[in-house]
């Protein structure tokens, strides 16, 4: 914002970028990888917008995209710290859900193994990284 707290252009490009599929396709045009995902837009119901969705206990499909557990959840809004990775049965079920930093804590461990039913989210799958922590909005 300006001083006369009016939304200026580079403003709007700002929100634009917290919008993670905007940024999604920016690196995908820009020739930069990133994990298959795929983008689960609701309306206020909780109901998926011009999208095939089916859970089931291992998996989530969106459209023609399949994710076998585990696999990451992240809200469509990069403001969202809230981004959840589930886990298969085979290796005990339930999630990890991350946040921003409280104290000495990042996540936590939850045993609810069924994705969020309400709210847009980018799904992806997991990148193992050997231990390196690798952070991207």
């Amino acid at each position: 914002m300006n001083v006369d707290g009016n939304v200026t252009h580079t403003d709007q490009h700002c929100l634009l970028l917290l919008f993670r599929p905007t940024m999604y396709s920016i690196l995908e045009i820009a020739g930069i990888e990133t994990p298959r995902h795929a983008i689960l837009l609701r309306d206020e119901d909780g109901n998926p917008i011009n999208t095939k969705f089916v859970e089931l206990d291992d998996s989530v499909q969106i459209d023609d995209k399949v994710f076998q557990k585990p696999f990451v959840e992240k809200p469509v809004d990069a403001e969202d710290h809230n981004v959840y990775i589930y886990f298969p049965s085979v290796a005990g079920g339930g999630s990890q859900r991350l946040f921003r930093k409280v104290g000495n804590r990042s996540s936590v461990y939850s045993a609810e193994s069924s994705v969020r039913k309400q709210g847009s989210y980018i799904y992806e799958d997991f990148v193992v990284t050997d231990g390196t922590d690798v952070k991207v909005r």
